[in-house]
């Protein structure tokens, strides 16, 4: 039971603000999704976004969605189709609400049409076995897709995803195991096995990201046994509202992606070279002769490449140009 919950409100009785994902804790934090990529993260959750509702308890419902919405800022919908075969052949076993055991596929079957013009739309259903799960929790998370979408870390998302599931109930903290601890994060079996390796890439990565994006704060203690990590005691608590941690969320939440690392560990920043709107205008014409790209998402790609480049190009116009015709050739 959700101690904040007192009248035992399910999921199918709560509805998602704007922007917000409910989710409910038998899915979170689980077994069998390990695999999942940062965007199969992202893409199921955008899935159950948008099917939410009255009609997701309907076992023969097809819901629909544009592929633009799970394209983002790709200009192929290769991405697209590799996370949904992930998501349909990922078997999750989890619990149902009344104590059931059940082993369950993540996504049902999936028709996509018009796959290469810009209106192109995905059918989709989830499995009748998986529905009574996700409308009939009595302890879930409401999560803000916003914040969702700007981890670039799936450890930071899966780890988010967690501390949302639990951040109304009294306890805020928890002591783990550290095999748990791996599974809070989403860390595959055989990967980041070695404490040091797991902490430095995984739960550190996660913490920075989830201090700086969301509205917690999190920590995590490694408890040792001689030289051994063989507990972590994670402690979790919601930001004051209005205060200058939360409000330094909100705003890296809706800054650009590019330079976030930098900004969220406070490493050196390297200066990311601008272009003016007729500078970029004229590197997406030069490409467009060859295939239609969006030039907002190529210049972003573009700042992206070049901030990791040892010394900035002496033209950078041209340079732009270039890399537009390079992408051009990429997705034609």
């Amino acid at each position: 039971m959700n101690e904040a919950t007192p009248q035992r409100l399910k999921t199918k009785d709560v509805s998602p603000r704007s922007g917000e994902v409910i989710k409910p804790v038998e899915i979170i934090g689980i077994a069998g999704i390990e695999a999942w990529s940062l965007a199969d993260r992202r893409t199921w959750n955008l899935l159950l976004v948008n099917a939410w509702g009255e009609k997701l308890e309907d076992r023969t419902a097809d819901f629909h969605i544009a592929l633009s919405e799970l394209r983002g800022l790709h200009d192929s919908n290769d991405r697209v189709r590799k996370s949904l075969e992930k998501l349909q052949t990922t078997l999750v076993r989890t619990t149902a609400p009344d104590g059931t055991r059940r082993t369950v596929q993540m996504l049902g079957g999936t028709d996509i049409s018009n796959e290469d013009r810009t209106d192109g739309m995905l059918t989709y259903d989830f499995h009748r076995k998986l529905t009574p799960i996700l409308r009939n929790s009595e302890i879930y998370a409401r999560m803000e897709v916003k914040v969702l979408s700007a981890f670039t870390s799936k450890y930071a998302l899966g780890l988010y995803e967690v501390i949302a599931s639990k951040i109304n109930l009294r306890r805020q903290s928890e002591t783990l195991d550290v095999e748990l601890l791996r599974q809070w994060l989403g860390v595959e079996p055989g990967k980041l096995e070695r404490w040091p390796d797991l902490n430095r890439k995984a739960l550190k990565m996660a913490l920075n990201e989830i201090n700086a994006l969301s509205p917690f704060s999190v920590e995590a203690d490694p408890i040792k046994r001689g030289r051994k990590v063989v507990q972590v005691r994670m402690s979790w608590a919601k930001k004051e509202p209005f205060s200058p941690s939360e409000q330094a969320a909100a705003r890296e939440v809706n800054r650009a992606r590019v330079g976030r690392k930098a900004r969220i560990t406070g490493a050196s920043e390297k200066v990311i070279p601008q272009l003016s709107a007729d500078q970029i205008q004229k590197g997406w014409q030069a490409a467009s002769t060859i295939c239609r790209i969006d030039k907002h998402a190529a210049y972003q790609a573009w700042q992206s490449q070049v901030s990791t480049l040892p010394d900035a190009p002496k033209n950078l116009t041209g340079h732009f140009i270039e890399f537009c015709r390079k992408r051009a050739h990429e997705v034609r």
